[in-house]
C-alpha cells in the first residue's frame, strides 16, 4: 500500500524554506508556502522506475528529506505524478526515491519537476499582510483562520465560521469581548529581519506551528494551533479550535499555560467555534492529557508529568492524546489529531528538535517527530505523528 501523504512536516532548516522574522508578512509567507503552495521547485533530470521504486535525480539538488511529501508533475506515465512520500535521499540531496508500485520498469519522459507539497489548504481571502486560510477538505468544518500579520514581532489570529472578505466575517472565535484583536502568535523578540527557527506540522484540516522566537532560548519555543478536532460526536460542525497567547509575549521567555502541549485546568487562550450545544458563539476550552499515575497538579507540560521515565518494567516511553474540553460544561469535545504528549518526567536534552523516533511503546509503527516546547530548560516535548493519516 502506498504511504500516506496527508501529513506534511516542514521546518526552517529545509533548503528554500521561507524565513520567519519580526517583519510584517513573514508569518504569512510561511503559512502560504506550507499550507497552500508548497515550495522549493526543482527540475528533475531523470526519473527511473525499477522494481516498484522510482528514483528521481535532481542535478541541482532538492529540499526533501526522508518522510517529506513531494509533489511530482510533468511525468509520463501519469501514475508518477502527484504527492509522493520520500523513502530515501541520496548524497548531496541530488536523488530521492518514492513508491511506484504498479508502474512498469521504465524511464519516465516529459518536463518533470517536483517540490515540497503544500498541506492542502486554500487561501480564501487576502490583503496587505492579511490572509484567511481554509481547509481544502470538503469534510472539514469550513471554519477559517484570519491572520493579521501587519505587526513585526507578533501576528493576531481569529477563527471565523464564515467570511465574505478579508475583513468581513461571522462567528469569530475569540470574540472581540473575549480577546479584542484576536489571540497572539509570536514571531520574534525584535521587529527586524533576523531569521527565527520554526516547525510546522499539518494535514489538510489542522495545523501546528512552533516558533523559536527568542534567541536566548534556542532549544524551545511557542506552540500554537488551528483546525478541526477529531470530535467525540460524529457530525460536530463546530469542533474547530484556535490556540495562541493572551498577550504579546515576544519579550518573555517561552513557556506558559497557553502552550498547546500543556494541560491546564485554567481559562487559557483556547477557543472553539461554538459550544457543543451549537447555540451561541465562541466557547472557551482547555487542554488535558491522561495521567497514568495520580497527580495533584493541574498544570503539566508534556514531558514534565508525574510518571517516571523510563518506565521501570520495559524502559518505555509512553504517549497520550491531547484532549480538548469545553470549559463551561467540562465536556470532552474531542482529540487534537496528530499531536501526542507524555505524562512522564523526561530529562533535559533527551531529544533534539526534529528528532525522529520510530515508535513509542504504546504507539507502535508510527514515525514521530519531536519538538521541544517552552524555554528548553526542562525536558518538555511535543510529539507529532508523521506517518498519518490523523483521522
Amino acid at each position: 500500500m502506498p504511504a500516506d501523504t496527508t501529513v506534511k512536516y516542514f521546518h526552517s532548516g529545509l533548503t528554500g524554506a521561507p524565513v520567519l522574522s519580526g517583519t510584517a508578512g513573514a508569518l504569512i509567507n510561511v503559512l502560504d508556502a506550507c499550507l497552500v503552495n508548497g515550495f522549493a521547485v526543482s527540475a528533475v533530470a531523470s526519473l527511473v522506475v525499477a522494481g516498484g521504486v522510482a528514483t528521481a535525480t535532481v542535478s541541482a539538488g532538492h529540499s526533501a528529506e526522508v518522510g517529506s511529501v513531494v509533489l511530482v508533475s510533468g511525468a509520463t506515465p501519469s501514475g508518477l505524478n502527484g504527492e509522493k512520500k520520500v523513502l530515501t535521499v541520496g548524497g548531496g540531496n541530488t536523488t530521492l526515491t518514492f513508491d511506484a508500485t504498479g508502474i512498469a520498469d521504465q524511464t519516465a519522459t516529459g518536463s518533470i519537476s517536483l517540490k515540497l507539497a503544500g498541506a492542502g489548504w486554500v487561501k480564501a481571502f487576502s490583503g496587505t499582510n492579511l490572509a484567511a486560510y481554509k481547509s481544502g477538505n470538503v469534510a472539514a468544518t469550513a471554519c477559517l483562520l484570519r491572520v493579521d500579520d501587519t505587526g513585526g514581532k507578533t501576528a493576531r489570529c481569529v477563527g471565523y465560521e464564515t467570511m465574505t472578505a478579508i475583513s468581513t466575517g461571522a462567528g469569530p472565535f475569540p470574540t472581540s469581548v473575549q480577546r479584542s484583536g484576536g489571540t497572539w502568535w509570536t514571531k520574534s523578540t525584535v521587529a527586524d529581519g533576523s531569521a527565527r527557527p520554526w516547525v510546522l506540522v499539518a494535514d489538510d484540516r489542522t495545523v501546528y506551528l512552533l516558533t523559536t522566537y527568542h534567541p536566548t532560548y534556542p532549544a524551545g519555543g511557542a506552540i500554537m494551533a488551528f483546525g478541526d478536532l477529531a470530535p467525540v460526536k460524529s457530525g460536530d460542525a463546530w469542533s474547530c479550535v484556535l490556540s495562541g497567547y493572551a498577550s504579546d509575549k515576544s519579550a518573555a521567555a517561552p513557556g506558559d499555560n497557553n502552550d498547546y502541549a500543556t494541560m491546564a485546568l485554567v481559562t487559557g487562550e483556547l477557543y472553539l467555534a461554538r459550544p457543543y450545544t451549537a447555540v451561541g458563539g465562541s466557547a472557551v476550552a482547555y487542554k488535558a492529557f491522561p495521567l497514568l499515575v495520580p497527580s495533584a497538579s493541574t498544570t503539566i507540560t508534556s514531558g514534565q508529568g508525574p510518571m517516571p521515565y523510563p518506565n521501570g518494567p520495559d524502559s518505555g516511553l509512553y504517549l497520550t492524546p491531547l484532549n480538548i474540553f469545553e470549559t463551561v460544561f467540562n465536556a470532552l469535545r474531542g482529540v487534537s489529531p496528530g499531536i501526542w504528549c507524555t505524562p512522564q518526567l523526561l530529562p533535559l536534552g533527551l531529544f533534539s528538535s526534529g528528532a525522529k523516533i520510530a515508535a513509542a511503546d504504546n504507539l507502535l509503527a508510527r514515525d514521530l517527530r519531536v519538538v521541544p516546547v517552552g524555554a528548553g530548560t526542562a525536558g518538555t516535548f511535543a510529539f507529532f505523528d508523521t506517518t498519518g493519516p490523523w483521522r
